[in-house]
């Protein structure tokens, strides 16, 4: 065990600092911003990934969880502006309209808007939703500084909490067995991925016969 994690943090020490940066930042920013990437990248197993890697590597967690917050929100914040200016009939669609309707609930019967901000907020732990929540709110006009602040509860605790645990579990398992952990979560969400797509092509052909 102890030639496998020493070959493990070897094989780490390897990897620079600002391409564990580099990839992580890019993910989360391209998630939400690029809805396409969103619906198939998966972020949290890249969070993971560079939460062990901090751990017993040379990339700072400090530096992750700034980068990565900061990344979260300019993705969110940008999907809604792509959403405001192209974004009409995504919120036209059947997907937009169930997912908008929970996002302006509070504002339609109420005047007050947390209901929206908790939705929105919480959108960013679902994987999926979450690619597609910035360009619905853009596209159904949701008010920016309400959306901004929003996304940016959700998607700084998001990455922070994943980051965090991650980073803890890699100094406290150490390097092989934090190893196996990132490599399990990569393994669930592609999965996951797989099984979605298969479920979205079985009700696409039902509904075509």
């Amino acid at each position: 065990m102890h030639v496998i994690s020493d070959q493990l943090i070897s094989l780490i020490d390897a990897v620079p600092s600002w391409a564990v940066y580099l990839i992580a930042i890019g993910v989360l920013f391209l998630e939400t911003s690029v809805v396409f990437v969103g619906l198939v990248a998966p972020s949290e197993a890249i969070l993971v990934a560079a939460g062990v890697l901090a751990s017993v590597g040379s990339a700072h967690i400090g530096i992750l969880v700034v980068g990565c917050g900061l990344a979260a929100m300019a993705g969110d914040w940008t999907g809604y502006w792509v959403g405001r200016s192209f974004g009409p009939r995504l919120g036209a669609t059947r997907l937009g309209r169930r997912i908008a309707r929970r996002m302006i609930r509070s504002r339609a019967k109420t005047p007050n808007p947390s209901d929206a901000i908790v939705v929105v907020a919480a959108a960013r732990w679902i994987g999926w939703v979450r690619s597609v929540i910035p360009l619905v709110a853009g596209a159904r006009k949701m008010p920016f500084r309400r959306f901004a602040l929003a996304s940016t509860i959700g998607g700084v605790s998001w990455s922070a909490t994943i980051l965090l645990v991650s980073f803890a579990v890699g100094e406290t398992l150490g390097a092989d067995m934090a190893l196996i952990v990132a490599v399990c979560v990569g393994c669930l969400s592609v999965a996951f991925l797989i099984f979605r797509r298969w479920q979205s092509g079985r009700h696409t052909a039902t509904a075509s016969s």
